[in-house]
């Protein structure tokens, strides 16, 4: 009889107890999970001290100060200029690399190339006689462009700055055309052009987070000096290199928008990101 009762408990035990504390062992299988899911696992031994993320003081001087970007720039234009009329479009990808003097100081290097492709119409007056040329010129220039800013002021929590930027940059743009007669336009002989100067425009940045800078060059509003010489290959042209420059007040691309020669879409712009590591 008593073996019989002791068959009997056993049968209850497996029937309600045994899965009972099956299910607390999954019970306790979800929390350590939910708390591992959580960042952190608590045992009776462990420590309860929480692990902090890292600061921007914690890391390498090198990454605190180094910065890598790209910045981009496309647009079309267009010239009605009396002498010759001009539309076109023209893209641009120009990275750079800067170093951080302190929280207000930055320096760096660009280096880009531009890429362009327009329609020119030409009026010449040849023995009293106006006819036009039609010609299509693309060309492949490249630029380099060292730099320093400087930050005036921030807004909305330091998230927006407002920059003062002054540069350098010294390029080549190699033109060719592609369809029409060069002879007796500005193109006749044309090898390359180089171009140089001295810029200072006003640059805004907003900042998603420690490692991107969301940035806006206002090139429109820029002053500053520029150069260009133009260098012939025809030696009968009785020509080798012209030279031309230009004091940029406010842009020569901002004056002529203000007497409508030109017609832009993003014309004097360029926008960019900055990467820190």
């Amino acid at each position: 009889m008593n073996n019989v009762k002791r068959i009997y408990l056993y049968i209850l035990f497996a029937v309600f107890a045994a899965p009972l504390m099956a299910q607390q062992d999954h019970i306790g299988d979800g929390l350590m999970s939910v708390a591992s899911i959580a960042g952190e696992t608590k045992t009776a031994d462990s420590p309860q001290d929480s692990v902090q993320p890292a600061t921007v003081q914690s890391l390498p001087l090198w990454k605190q100060k180094l910065y890598y970007g790209y910045n981009f720039d496309i647009y079309y234009h267009g010239d009605t200029r009396s002498i010759r009329k001009e539309n076109g479009w023209s893209v641009s990808l120009t990275p750079e690399l800067g170093w951080r003097l302190n929280e207000r100081t930055h320096i760096g290097l660009r280096i880009g190339g531009t890429y362009s492709n327009t329609a020119t119409n030409y009026s010449l007056a040849v023995l009293d006689t106006t006819f036009s040329k039609d010609l299509r010129i693309q060309s492949g220039s490249w630029e380099v462009t060292p730099y320093a800013r400087y930050r005036l002021k921030t807004l909305f929590n330091g998230k927006v700055g407002v920059w003062l930027e002054a540069h350098l940059y010294a390029g080549m743009e190699f033109p060719r055309v592609t369809d029409g007669d060069v002879k007796g336009t500005d193109y006749d002989g044309l090898k390359h052009s180089v171009t140089y100067g001295v810029q200072l425009s006003p640059v805004i940045t907003y900042q998603f987070n420690r490692k991107s800078t969301f940035q806006i060059f206002f090139s429109i509003l820029s002053l500053g000096y520029s150069g260009t010489t133009f260098c012939y290959s025809d030696p009968q042209l009785g020509k080798y290199n012209e030279h031309t420059n230009d004091v940029i007040i406010f842009s020569g691309k901002l004056r002529n928008l203000i007497a409508n020669q030109f017609t832009p879409g993003l014309y004097g712009l360029k926008f960019g990101v900055q990467k820190s590591f």
